[in-house]
């Protein structure tokens, strides 16, 4: 079992590292194709726009598919984007090269989440989930850093050739995993329905802006970071790797404190983090120790709210998991896209200092709202297995059904 989540966790890595790479090596493509900073930093808006669109749509359209292919597919799409964004001549090719990217990339991590939260016993959904997120996670730590530091060898182009390499090497990993049957067909209609659920929409809301929040900055970090502490790209390198390290242990960390003490613990205390870490930027001073210290908070709290909020997310609707963990992704990337049109603006209207407090406002927001989200009585559910009547080993933990998870869930899990 274990095995199978470290496969769905290496394409989550790989699908990742080709998505959030763009961002590492902005002026490098800039200069390329032509375009200012701020307009190459476009390029991540198109992806993510592209992903928030194309995410329920998709699922909708191939989902009758054995959901082994339908991994498949969204890795070919995804190898040949990098390809495409490897040999593109000019700033209106390297989009359109980015959107066929991104189309393989929308259909890859709603359907790895869900199998993976199917995969284990109620009580331990919450790291299951953290386990296949931690490849996300892990782009950030191993994939951006690396390519700030490998792009002067070989340039960005070269950095794109890898990835579409390591998209090939993904793709064979995941004969380790067995079909997995396509569910009754769902209309998009019957899709859409989920979002009838108030405490759903909100949810949602929360972590669309948490998302905005973190890749206003994050989206143009290279130039930000080089403008603030005046390092090269080693320096950049470092920063960038500590930023990734820190949102490793978030996701990680936030997993087991959503297990044991719920999903709301996690996500206010992940806006919390995420707030401080942005809004003290500019007062570092040029200070690399304190620029690092800050770092580890955005990324702590940037990465951390992930698994609470998918978790929050499942419990909250456990039949239609597949459909709203599809949704969110959709709300990530849709965050992710207007945090680079936001980012951009602020930076060309005020400059790079003014980032990361723009940003925190934003965090702070989702924090509002969060504050006033109604409790439901599903997200009560999702108390770990430990605290409820008869233990981990009683009637209602997943260990009695022989390890899966609610049947409910892994109706929904075939159907992402």
């Amino acid at each position: 079992m274990q095995f199978r989540l470290l496969v769905l966790a290496v394409g989550t890595f790989v699908i990742n590292t080709g998505s959030y790479l763009v961002a590492g090596v902005l002026p490098a493509i800039a200069e390329h194709v032509g375009v200012p900073v701020t307009t190459a930093g476009q390029l991540v808006t198109v992806h993510a726009l592209t992903y928030a669109i194309s995410a329920p749509v998709l699922s909708t359209v191939v989902g009758r598919w054995e959901r082994r292919k339908l991994l498949w597919l969204s890795l070919a799409l995804f190898v040949v984007g990098n390809i495409a964004t490897a040999l593109a001549p000019d700033f209106g090719t390297l989009t359109a090269a980015r959107v066929l990217g991104a189309l393989g990339a929308s259909l890859f991590t709603p359907t790895a989440v869900v199998i993976a939260a199917d995969l284990v016993p109620l009580d331990r959904r919450g790291r299951a989930v953290s386990m296949v997120l931690g490849g996300l996670t892990l782009a950030t730590v191993i994939g951006v850093p690396l390519g700030v530091l490998l792009e002067e060898s070989v340039g960005y182009q070269g950095l794109f050739w890898m990835i579409a390499g390591l998209g090939v090497l993904a793709s064979t990993a995941l004969l380790a995993l067995p079909p997995v049957p396509a569910p009754p067909a769902m209309r998009l209609g019957e899709r859409i329905s989920v979002l009838r659920n108030r405490a759903v929409v909100w949810v949602l809301v929360v972590s669309m802006l948490a998302s905005l929040a973190d890749f206003a900055a994050y989206t143009y970090a290279s130039p930000m970071l080089s403008a603030l502490t005046g390092a090269g790209a080693g320096t950049l390198g470092v920063l960038l790797f500590v930023y990734g390290v820190a949102g490793a242990m978030g996701n990680a960390v936030v997993g087991r404190i959503t297990d044991r003490f719920g999903s709301g613990v996690g996500i206010a205390g992940s806006l919390l983090l995420l707030t401080a870490g942005l809004m003290f930027l500019p007062l570092a001073g040029g200070s690399l120790p304190a620029t690092g210290a800050l770092l580890v908070l955005w990324g702590l709290g940037g990465w951390g709210i992930m698994p609470a909020v998918q978790h929050r997310l499942i419990s909250a609707t456990p039949s239609g998991a597949a459909v709203v963990i599809a949704f969110n992704s959709s709300a990530l990337y849709l965050g992710m896209g207007l945090g680079g049109i936001t980012g951009g603006a602020v930076a060309a209207q005020w400059g790079w200092w003014a980032l990361g407090p723009a940003s925190a406002v934003v965090a702070v927001l989702a924090l509002a709202l969060f504050w006033r989200m109604p409790t439901t009585a599903p997200e009560r559910e999702a108390v770990p297995a430990q605290h409820e009547v008869g233990g981990a080993d009683g009637p209602r933990a997943a260990r009695s059904t022989g390890g899966s998870p609610d049947p409910r869930l892994r109706g929904a899990a075939e159907g992402a």
